[in-house]
């Protein structure tokens, strides 16, 4: 296999023979697909009202919001993360434009990819205008899925999970784009892939080249690289022991504010009160991470909170790279976006980094214990 690495290729090769996959199952992929469709058809969606699209206004069986995040899960999941990543409500119309181009093509690959593989004109169109939308600017998901679902021939429903499984399988991979247009060209290495599946004898003599559709490959690969698989350097074990003892100590902190939030940050309030409560303040981006508390001050500009038992410089990286995102995705133009890192300790790279970063500042972090009758 020319991209694929030897040990992915092994991996392959050997659960291909435990691999069981149903017709019943592909069937019931391939009907839900076709009553998605069916239901929201380009002249629907550009007659769409915003609780038919947004989740969690009301509407259930006919919110396009609700069947992509709850209903269709079996096509890929895309629960989770903030609902930005529908996209900004002052800007439904420009969502609505977007996504009836998107859903006016025809399965086939000329449509999204040149013969040599690059991006076709119609895919950079609906990539620029993706990057005009705040919240759909770095996510993958709703875009990418709705693209799964009305092409799937050519788009295979790996969303979020697209770079770990790529890391996992190619011999070299980088990432070097977001949004719509890292699904899209992402999307193309995959086929790729199922092609140098399809020519190892050891493969098809198991599978028959029909029988690997992008729903099989779907399912196929999920199951040789699980997500919750954790690989492991030689070496790594102290290492990634001393950090899980510190990520568990900071989960406790981030408990402990939340739950004393208000008292804390009384200048402040979540962006998204309803997610981040759920989430004990905790804010995904889908794309660049969870922020460990995403907030609102009194002039309606933005603060992102890190948390962590001991910062450095990484942590400011950290930081920067959460509050880039909220500036390119969330903010107006009028609001400005500004950094608290909270910790007990620092080092001196923090101190000195942290000096020309002038929208950023550190507070340290003590627990008080005291102990009283009730």
């Amino acid at each position: 296999m020319g991209l694929t690495s030897d040990d992915a290729k092994e991996i392959i090769l050997e659960k291909v023979k435990e691999f069981r996959l149903s017709d019943e199952d592909l069937n019931k992929r391939k009907q839900m697909r076709r009553e998605f469709v069916e239901l929201f058809t380009p002249p629907k969606i550009k007659n769409l009202s915003p609780e038919e699209y947004f989740p969690g206004l009301g509407k259930k069986d006919d919110c396009i919001g609700y069947q992509l995040e709850w209903a269709t899960r079996p096509l890929g999941s895309i629960k989770g993360g903030s609902m930005a990543k529908y996209g900004s409500k002052e800007q439904f119309i420009e969502i609505k434009k977007l996504l009836v181009d998107l859903t006016n093509y025809t399965d086939e690959m000329s449509n999204f990819y040149t013969p040599n593989g690059e991006l076709s004109d119609k895919s950079k169109a609906l990539i620029a205008d993706s990057q005009k939308i705040r919240g759909m600017k770095s996510g993958r998901t709703v875009l990418g899925k709705l693209l799964s679902i009305y092409y799937p021939n050519t788009f295979i429903p790996f969303f979020t999970d697209q770079d770990y499984l790529l890391k996992l399988i190619l011999k070299d991979y980088s990432e070097d784009s977001i949004g719509l247009e890292a699904y899209i060209k992402n999307n193309d290495l995959f086929l790729k892939i199922k092609e140098e599946i399809l020519s190892e004898p050891a493969f098809v003599k198991i599978v028959q080249q029909e029988r690997l559709t992008n729903d099989f490959l779907y399912k196929f690969l999920y199951f040789c690289f699980p997500r919750t698989k954790e690989t492991k350097e030689p070496g790594e074990e102290k290492g990634q022991e001393k950090e899980r003892f510190e990520a568990l100590e900071t989960e406790h902190y981030q408990k402990l504010i939340h739950r004393n939030f208000q008292k804390l940050f009384d200048n402040y309030r979540y962006f998204d009160e309803e997610f981040q409560n759920a989430h004990e303040g905790h804010y995904s981006t889908e794309d660049v991470g969870i922020m460990d508390f995403l907030c609102s001050d009194r002039s309606n500009n933005f603060v992102v909170i890190e948390l962590k038992r001991k910062s450095t410089d990484r942590t400011l990286a950290q930081l920067c790279r959460y509050m880039g995102w909220v500036k390119e995705n969330l903010a107006e133009k009028e609001q400005k976006v500004y950094g608290l890192i909270i910790s007990e300790s620092k080092d001196i790279r923090l101190e000195y980094a942290i000096k020309v970063v002038p929208n950023v500042e550190i507070k340290q972090m003590t627990l008080n214990i005291m102990i009283g009758n009730f």
